[in-house]
């Protein structure tokens, strides 16, 4: 019987292989997108270096005060001398572990719910979740558990963005989802009002919503009864966030088959099991890119709060840019900095995101 040898496997074709062959197939496909991609490098050519020396080569690092800021690149020693009031605001420093504290619990949850198994993701996380926001508020004002009483004027910067964004966030999200179900119950009157909420909400610019709530919201209120703005403002959010949420979950809904819900149907469950069991999962399931980007919309939302005088970051640059001490015209690395720092939590949004998706894909396709 004749011998047969196995030969080793030839090498890739050179062209197709290698840098040279990679420009090629992405950068210089054909003429058109040679001649973008040679544009595009002779811009950065252009602005890079100077870009780059600004920022960095040129720029002051050190210092404390306007005066340390001789160099023509960017002032970071401004950013730095506001580096606190940034990121905590007016706090008292003494008691800036409470707001670090509630930054690790809501980290330490959400870490939890990616790594914990998705038989306990229900009974531990989820509850953990809905009670963050009332136990960061008792730690945060300190009131109830003996620690001194630090007022919301005096609350502000980055960490009260994703805070308040965060709490928002927690309590809008089931609430959304009971809007969803009145829009789509067969009840008349709890159709009518989940529609005339989500619309409402949906509707009405923020802004309007956020001078509603500072404004008009405590003429309703009983004579003598009053209400923190920043608790206000959380009420408004949750609202806006609930309308925004109610409609995503409704298109989840939409595209679950007709035979998922004949099937729950058909084994027994009653209304609230069938959707919280087999529907509801694969509404989240469908809708996490919309739900990412209502979350990102919401966290940059609460910018506007400078509008109507609450000292998150943007309005604390704001503020610093006034100050006599630094009037040498820091807007842009203000500006710069405060959008770099959003930018980066946005994007860290989108890879948990991704993650949690990974995890509820069950195509199982390579």
């Amino acid at each position: 019987m004749q011998e047969f040898k196995v030969l080793p496997d030839l090498p890739a074709p050179v062209k197709t292989v290698g840098p040279v062959a990679w420009l090629k197939n992405n950068l210089f496909s054909s003429w058109l997108n040679g001649l973008a991609t040679i544009v595009v490098v002779a811009i950065l050519a252009k602005l890079l270096p100077g870009l780059l020396d600004w920022l960095f080569f040129s720029a002051n690092w050190t210092g404390t005060s306007q005066d340390a800021c001789t160099k023509e690149g960017a002032c970071w020693v401004f950013i730095n001398s506001w580096s606190k009031q940034f990121f905590y605001g007016s706090y008292p420093d003494g008691q800036l572990w409470r707001i670090n504290l509630v930054l690790a619990m809501l980290v330490g949850i959400i870490t939890l719910s990616i790594f914990i198994s998705k038989e306990y993701r229900n009974k531990i996380v989820v509850p953990l979740f809905l009670l963050l926001p009332f136990i960061g508020l008792i730690i945060l004002d300190g009131s109830l558990i003996g620690l001194q009483v630090v007022s919301t004027d005096l609350w502000g910067g980055f960490t009260l963005n994703v805070l308040l964004a965060a709490a928002s966030i927690i309590v809008a999200f089931p609430l959304g989802a009971l809007w969803a179900l009145g829009r789509r119950s067969e009840m008349p009157l709890a159709r009518s009002i989940s529609i005339i909420l989500i619309e409402f909400f949906r509707g009405v610019p923020v802004l309007a919503l956020f001078f509603m709530g500072s404004v008009m919201l405590p003429l309703f209120f009983p004579e003598g009864t009053t209400v923190d703005k920043l608790v206000r403002v959380w009420i408004v959010l949750v609202l806006f966030m609930s309308g925004y949420m109610a409609e995503v979950f409704r298109g989840g809904f939409q595209a679950i088959p007709k035979g998922q819900y004949e099937a729950a149907d058909a084994i027994g469950l009653g209304y609230w099991q069938k959707n919280a069991l087999i529907i509801f999962p694969q509404v989240i399931k469908v809708s996490m890119p919309n739900i990412l980007a209502t979350f990102v919309m919401l966290f940059k939302n609460t910018t506007f709060l400078l509008i109507i005088g609450i000292f998150e970051m943007l309005s604390t640059a704001q503020t610093a840019l006034t100050n006599s001490n630094w009037l040498g015209g820091h807007s842009t690395e203000a500006y710069l900095f405060v959008g770099l720092v959003f930018w980066v939590c946005c994007y860290s949004m989108s890879l948990i995101a991704t993650s949690i998706e990974r995890k509820l894909n069950t195509d199982h396709r390579n």
